[in-house]
């Protein structure tokens, strides 16, 4: 690659990551697209990422907070240390194709009025796969032909796109409201939602990652944080018509949340109160049909 093209900000948000971190790392030193820099923002790790971190040569910056801070105050603290005209975010215990970066580059530099660009993503497990519920859907967005261009409102409904997955213009990221400091949960959402309300959105139609799910990311009690910052995220875009009506598909996945959780007071107050009782039974019955 011509070192002329593009510098690319890699950022790793690393909170005791160190399980996978050597294979998240590496798989960014193997990428075929060589002008890039890791801005590794250290949260007050308390196991051995930092030692491992530093192992890497001069393209990996380091950098390490003096206190803890949610993950939304965190990925901007490290944005703001970016050198490189495009983002890209990989968590420590995910891990990039080698071409990912080149083939996304190369969509930007044919359509610079792309905002970010995403691809598929490979469902991957750690150690405890056998507690998980079996899928045959282990690619996720689980469709044939990604959504490009104008998808804010298909994007308002759901957020279907891999994090790992995605590169982004920076300056058309700053150039967005100011970053939400108090998320832990729906930062990226964030990023996304607030990207395809000005612009457009490309689309790399393969897999470009691997998304590594295990037992704390399936915590029923995150789902539900998760579910409460995607409504007050929604809520942000009000009183736009579009908004109004997505905040009901978010307030019946807090319901399913809630139910996950038996917690059947608040699954049934959830819906009496936003009136959706219908979608949340037409997404049950869609569940049990799978």
């Amino acid at each position: 690659m011509n070192l002329k093209l593009p510098l690319v900000s890699v950022v790793i948000n690393c909170y005791n990551g160190e399980k996978y971190l050597n294979e998240a790392i590496n798989s960014i030193y193997s990428q075929t697209y060589t002008n890039w820099e890791i801005i590794f923002w250290d949260n007050v790790s308390t196991d051995n990422s930092a030692a491992i971190a530093k192992f890497y040569d001069h393209k990996l910056k380091y950098y390490c907070s003096d206190i803890y801070t949610p993950l939304s105050q965190a990925r901007f603290q490290a944005v703001k240390k970016a050198n490189g005209e495009y983002l890209a975010f990989l968590d420590c215990d995910d891990i990039w194709n080698a071409d990912k970066l080149e083939k996304q580059v190369s969509l930007f530099l044919k359509n610079d009025s792309l905002s970010f660009v995403y691809g598929k993503a490979e469902i991957i497990y750690g150690e405890t796969e056998s507690l998980f519920r079996k899928t045959k859907k282990n690619i996720i967005p689980n469709i044939d032909v990604l959504l490009e261009g104008q998808i804010f409102n298909q994007l308002l409904l759901e957020d279907f796109i891999p994090f790992p997955s995605v590169l982004i213009d920076k300056a058309k990221l700053l150039g967005c409201a100011d970053f939400p400091l108090n998320y832990n949960h729906s930062i990226d959402y964030w990023i996304f939602l607030n990207l395809a309300y000005k612009f457009n959105v490309g689309a790399l139609n393969e897999i470009c990652c691997k998304y590594r799910i295990h037992d704390k990311s399936l915590s029923s009690k995150q789902i539900i944080l998760c579910a409460l910052e995607n409504i007050d995220l929604i809520k942000s875009f009000l009183p736009d018509e579009r908004a109004k009506k997505a905040l009901k598909f978010h307030y019946v996945s807090l319901a399913i949340a809630y139910l996950k959780r038996k917690n059947f007071f608040l699954t049934i107050c959830t819906l009496y109160k936003n009136d959706c009782w219908s979608l949340f039974l037409i997404r049950i019955i869609k569940r049990l049909m799978k």
